[in-house]
């Protein structure tokens, strides 16, 4: 395992890129650090309540509504549209259509209501609604679908026309399942597997990138379990695909690597027997398995085959286009009130190296920064950009949230370097996908 490196001060030195930014010509002798690849990156955002709320339950005052914001990657421009969505739950609460036309939004809460004051106003989230993002200028909401009480992370299928949602254990259906044609939400169905209790949370559920096949987090077992979809006719049902895998404390989202060959989970160690339920939680880990889409003789048999530390509460994980790093956002204590003594004044990303034959990690660093609840992060096309919400910015700092790019450098000393490219966005963003 390498030596964790140390990025201290802030990578937040706002510079709003400004139209045709990236295109801008570089002067002699000077580096161009641009270069982002895609076409955009998708956000949603969570207009109800302070990252603080976390901790006392008091929600603030309201900045903002909740909205997803469309960046553009050619220019650096972003559209904004309405959408109820919140950051309670897995930041897995928006995916992008594989054809790059439509996003995806799950709604664990309703927006506060008039008068509402502390996290318990929240009203039950219920629905999924689908954005036409085609034109990026232009995002608008082409349906919705009341789906269930309590969305947690959804997925889509390969094909496009299946989105997967977990559903919380206070609506204990399992996983809701949502037809999707073009700009159009059809039929939803629901189903579960025996070895998960209606009691039991399901935080998320992850499709395979080639397959029929998905990965359900059940975090109060500590377990991520895999089955088989089977689509007849307008119904959906879940065969257990192989064994449970039971993963480190608290396994709350995790992301195929690319090719579908091993996935990987972010377990946060939360629990009610840790102070806070997770607010003194120690570092998490990244765990990697091998996801066994043949099976043998007896079946198939899904092996860990990695294992390795990152910051305190890993919330988010992304995985590059290669398959060869993984970043982990790092909560750290960031959301607590400034004059709470568990507050700490910064959140992480730790930069993991996978072995793309065997699977197996190792932790390359992880890296302080100047940042509030940074729970999601995307790679760019390339693969060697990350793009970082930042839900809130410290008193001084301006308005709103913010998407930070970092650059990853490989070679012989591997690294993560804060960019100065840091772009306004509103308040409270929490899930992101790349658009490309």
């Amino acid at each position: 395992m390498r030596v964790s490196q140390l990025v201290l001060g802030s990578a937040i030195l706002s510079l709003i890129a400004a139209p045709g930014f990236a295109k801008a010509e570089t002067p002699a002798g000077r580096v161009s650090l641009m270069g982002i690849e895609g076409r955009a990156i998708v956000s949603i955002h969570d207009g109800d309540m302070l990252s603080s709320a976390y901790v006392d339950g008091q929600l603030g005052p309201r900045e903002s509504e909740d909205a997803l914001t469309v960046l553009s990657l050619s220019d650096m421009s972003i559209a904004s549209v309405p959408v109820s969505n919140s950051v309670a739950g897995a930041p897995t609460a928006v995916a992008v259509t594989p054809d790059g036309q439509f996003a995806v939004v799950s709604e664990s809460f309703g927006p506060r209501p008039e008068g509402g004051q502390t996290f318990r106003d929240l009203p039950i989230g219920t629905q999924v609604s689908l954005v036409d993002i085609s034109d990026l200028a232009n995002p608008s909401i082409a349906a919705t679908a009341e789906v269930g009480d309590r969305l947690d992370g959804l997925s889509i299928s390969p094909d496009g026309s299946l989105i997967a949602v977990a559903l919380h254990q206070t609506d204990g259906r399992g996983i809701a399942f949502v037809e999707r044609d073009g700009a159009t939400l059809g039929a939803v169905s629901y189903a579960s597997l025996p070895a998960i209790a209606e009691s039991q949370r399901i935080s998320h559920v992850e499709w395979h990138p080639v397959g029929d096949f998905i990965a359900i987090h059940a975090v109060d077992q500590a377990m991520v379990h895999f089955a088989q979809v089977i689509r007849s006719g307008g119904t959906v049902a879940l065969e257990p695909w192989g064994n449970p895998v039971l993963t480190s404390k608290y396994p709350f989202m995790g992301r195929f690597t690319p090719d579908g060959s091993h996935y990987l989970t972010a377990n946060l160690f939360w629990g009610p027997d840790v102070p806070g339920i997770w607010t003194e939680a120690v570092d998490g880990d990244v765990m990697s398995i091998r996801f066994d889409s043949e099976g043998g003789e007896n079946g198939p048999r899904h092996l860990i085959v990695g294992r390795s530390v990152t910051g305190a509460s890993p919330e988010g994980i992304a995985i590059s286009p290669d398959g060869e790093w993984a970043v982990t956002t790092n909560l750290e204590v960031s959301y607590a009130p400034a004059d709470d003594p568990r507050h700490t004044p910064y959140a992480s990303l730790t930069l993991l190296d996978i072995d793309v034959e065997t699977g197996m990690l190792a932790t390359v660093g992880t890296y302080y920064f100047d940042g509030i609840l940074p729970e999601a992060a995307t790679f760019d096309a390339s693969g060697r950009y990350v793009a970082v919400v930042n839900y809130d910015q410290h008193v001084g700092g301006a308005a709103g949230g913010s998407i930070d790019f970092w650059r990853l450098v490989d070679g012989a000393d591997p690294k993560l370097v804060p960019t100065r490219t840091s772009i306004a966005v509103p308040h409270g963003p929490h899930s992101t996908a790349l658009v490309n």
